[in-house]
């Protein structure tokens, strides 16, 4: 039977010619056929010439998400090979594998990163933690979970997807809990450059530890020697446990989340750091007091939450990165080469309107700061070049020059 197909209006191919793996519903001219959300759809542009395939659907922004440039079958085999092609990635070039090396815990598939958009796969150990958040994914949840099984041979499977992002396809909730393998609901305890944590997938963000930011979580650690060292937001202490193994002089860490804080305990603990200082309680009135007792600090990480989740959120997002940023600048130590890593993981924020509301930040704090590393996600997490919808995660590093 003949694909259905979707055509493009003239004056929006530009960017697909470009490799953007989205088109957005008002470039669509004309459908032909009779799709239904998650079925897939030959597209062409102006002139009928083939763009690809991909994931239909009528009731997202995004009407097709690219799945192929390539005139080929998309089926099981299709996928199997798209899966087994990202493992191998991380594999062969980033040297992740459970079972070899000191990381049992990174993504095997990032979505559009991967060519498979709307598909997100966590490895913790043996165990997966899978969202499915493009209508065309959830239309082939049991194949796909049937390919995990197969390719990876899991204790199970977990659901962790995002319903936020689910209600922009027009899904329903996805209630988080184990969907294939042995049922069983206890924390996962994975390794991060020999960093011993646990991990709740049914109760946590995302799903569980935030591996994006893998890799600045080690830069931290790289920086932190000799320094007092206060990581805010720290959720379940992955900034604060790295840089107390990097040799840090102390850490102290702000967590307002009751949940996150006692397993940030039990993750210190976990790694030798009992001694560090958990503070429970709210980021910007916790920096208030720490300044009001004179405290000061040789290295300051601030990693939020997702402050818009929208883009008429964005306003509102970059007060707050503002007044977060003034604190701990008035946190640092006095003199040159005080370090705070900012980040913001709110892709309605731009980089620029980010960098700004630092810089206005440092300006009300009568800081003179430098930027020395300008940072986004771990390797694992790959993008699309032109795909600016896909640059999220933004970490600045930066350090007093007076």
């Amino acid at each position: 039977m003949a694909e259905p197909i979707v055509k493009v209006k003239k004056g929006f191919v530009r960017p697909l010619y470009g490799g953007h793996p989205w088109v957005f519903a008002d470039a669509v001219a004309s459908v032909e056929g009779s799709p239904e959300a998650g079925d897939v759809v030959r597209v062409l542009d102006p002139a009928g010439s083939f763009l690809g395939k991909g994931f239909y659907n009528p009731k997202s922004a995004m009407a097709v998400r690219f799945l192929t440039r390539r005139d080929e079958p998309v089926n099981a085999v299709f996928f199997r090979a798209r899966i087994e092609a990202a493992a191998a990635f991380r594999e062969r070039t980033l040297g992740l594998k459970v079972g070899e090396g000191d990381t049992t815990a990174f993504r095997v598939v990032n979505s559009e990163g991967d060519g498979l958009g709307g598909l997100i796969l966590d490895r913790y150990g043996d165990v997966l933690a899978v969202q499915f958040q493009s209508a065309g994914f959830e239309k082939r949840r049991n194949e796909i979970l049937g390919i995990l099984m197969d390719l990876f041979r899991p204790a199970r499977i977990v659901d962790c997807s995002e319903n936020s992002a689910r209600e922009k396809e027009g899904l329903p909730p996805a209630p988080r809990g184990t969907i294939a393998g042995d049922g069983a609901e206890g924390p996962v305890r994975v390794l991060e450059a020999g960093a011993a944590f646990e991990v709740d997938l049914f109760g946590s963000q995302k799903t569980g530890l935030f591996l994006d930011q893998r890799e600045n979580r080690l830069r931290i650690r790289e920086l932190a020697a000799g320094r007092r060292v206060l990581d805010v937001y720290c959720y379940t202490a992955g900034f604060g446990i790295q840089a107390g193994l990097g040799g840090a002089a102390s850490v102290a860490l702000v967590e307002k989340s009751p949940s996150a804080a006692e397993r940030g305990y039990r993750n210190l603990a976990a790694n030798g750091l009992e001694a560090a200082d958990m503070i429970r309680g709210d980021a910007i009135n916790t920096m208030k007091g720490l300044a009001e007792e004179g405290r000061r600090f040789d290295l300051i990480v601030l990693d939020p939450p997702k402050l818009a989740r929208s883009r008429a959120g964005a306003p509102k997002a970059l007060e707050h990165y503002r007044e977060i940023n003034f604190r701990a600048m008035r946190l640092l130590a006095d003199g040159p080469g005080a370090i705070l890593a900012t980040c913001s993981c709110s892709g309605n924020v731009s980089e620029q309107e980010f960098e700004r509301a630092i810089g206005a930040a440092a300006v009300a704090a009568g800081r003179e700061m430098a930027v020395i590393e300008r940072r986004g996600p771990a390797a694992d997490h790959p993008g699309m070049p032109g795909f600016d919808q896909g640059r999220y995660l933004k970490c600045l590093i930066m350090a007093s020059i007076r």
